[in-house]
């Protein structure tokens, strides 16, 4: 339905346009508008005074006045509105829309809106009643899914974007995911890998998802790591699956892998009978916070001494020793850094915010979509250097020399 036509040449001269500007400005800001008529003439009429308003040459609009004009049609429907615009011309080709640039079809407030709330792990479905409840607006889940797909193009670049030539710390690890196969639903590993560059900042490597964590895959992510420009690792903390070391050292041969001291200790409270868990890993835990190897095999020994019933457990705590003695060769403020994967096991856990209670994922690309929207907000928060890093820095230096340095300068 055709709701209304302005005409520039309806417009006696320069003032009068201008009178009739600022009674749009008022409309909007006053809220006295009267329907969804005088709220769309107000839109375009303010956008049409700001574009003019900011040229210099007045003269324009007196000499393109018959010539320009604007067309707001507001075609209603079931389900929502579409608004079809014819921008004015002029000779010179110096109009420009404010509100609604040229070539736009979407509007980017709302877009920008479902993005946020799909990020935050919103179905749908509650995306659908948000948006109805706090702005009065149906939309259903087919267009929320249009708006959304403006993002799949975003993730593909990012899953392939250059990276840096080195990173000193990196943290691997896998959670699971249901999606749907055909008419079965499987869960299905996602590879996540964060990386500290040269100058102490973190950042997302990149996501993977296979059937399964294996050795054989690992080896294909730090294959896409090396052709996405990663040159060298120098360390890599994980939780110790069978075969990662080897498939590191394949791709990256000078990295230092360090196995999780936290899946060390969860790997020992499982087999500790449950009154004693809580005494056996205060125990343990004198050991890897030792300050030297030879003073963690002191606390290794009396660890065995008081807990000699549990066989099991001092096995465990003697096989442990061989991934904790590199720990030792290091300062304080890098073993810290390297002894656990927690950062990468927290940013899991904000991921299974947004996955859980979803059910399966229609498809890979779903769950791509989805992840890089939450680690895309999780990395604003990542603007400063890891913890201690002035001190880590010259420490790095002295270890790796020329090796770090190089990287530096690039």
């Amino acid at each position: 339905m055709l709701i209304n036509n302005l005409e520039l040449s309806h417009f006696r001269n320069y003032d009068h346009f201008f009178i009739e500007f600022d009674k749009g400005i008022n409309i909007l800001i006053g809220g006295n508008a009267q329907g969804k008529t005088n709220i769309i003439e107000s839109i375009f009429l303010c956008s049409i005074g700001k574009s003019f308003r900011t040229n210099k040459e007045k003269e324009l609009i007196k000499f393109n006045c018959e010539k320009a004009s604007v067309q707001i049609n507001y075609q209603k429907s079931d389900r929502d509105g579409n608004i079809k615009i014819e921008t004015p011309r002029d000779r010179n080709a110096t109009f420009e829309p404010v509100i609604i640039e040229k070539g736009q079809t979407r509007l980017t407030g709302f877009e920008d809106k479902c993005i946020a709330l799909y990020a935050k792990g919103m179905s749908l479905r509650d995306i659908e009643n948000t948006l109805k409840e706090i702005y009065g607006v149906k939309i259903n889940k087919d267009q929320i899914t249009k708006l959304i797909s403006a993002v799949n193009e975003e993730t593909e670049k990012w899953k392939k974007r250059h990276l840096q030539p080195m990173y000193v710390f990196t943290y691997a690890d896998c959670l699971y995911i249901p999606i749907k196969d055909d008419l079965t639903t499987t869960k299905r590993a996602v590879y996540v890998i964060i990386g500290v560059d040269v100058n102490g900042y973190k950042d997302i490597l990149g996501l993977w998802i296979d059937k399964t964590e294996s050795a054989n895959f690992w080896s294909n992510v730090f294959e896409d790591l090396k052709e996405r420009g990663v040159k060298d690792i120098l360390y890599m903390s994980s939780d110790g699956i069978a075969g990662f070391k080897g498939s590191l050292e394949r791709v990256f041969p000078k990295a230092q892998t360090q196995r999780c001291v936290v899946h060390l200790v969860r790997n020992i409270y499982g087999i500790c009978p449950r009154k004693e868990a809580k005494a056996i890993i205060a125990d343990y835990k004198k050991i890897y916070t030792s300050t030297s190897f030879e003073d963690a095999k002191i606390r290794l020994d009396e660890f065995k001494e008081k807990w000699k019933e549990y066989k099991r457990i001092i096995k465990k705590a003697e096989d442990f020793m061989e991934y904790l003695e590199p720990l030792f060769e290091l300062q304080q403020e890098i073993r810290k850094c390297i002894y656990t994967s927690n950062a990468v096991e927290s940013v899991n856990s904000a991921l299974r915010k947004v996955t859980r209670g979803k059910g399966a994922f229609p498809n890979e690309n779903s769950v791509y979509k989805v992840m890089y929207l939450r680690l895309k907000e999780l990395s604003e928060k990542w603007k400063k250097p890891i913890p201690n890093w002035k001190t880590i820095q010259p420490q790095l230096i002295e270890l790796f020399g020329e090796r770090y340095i190089k990287h530096l300068e690039i």
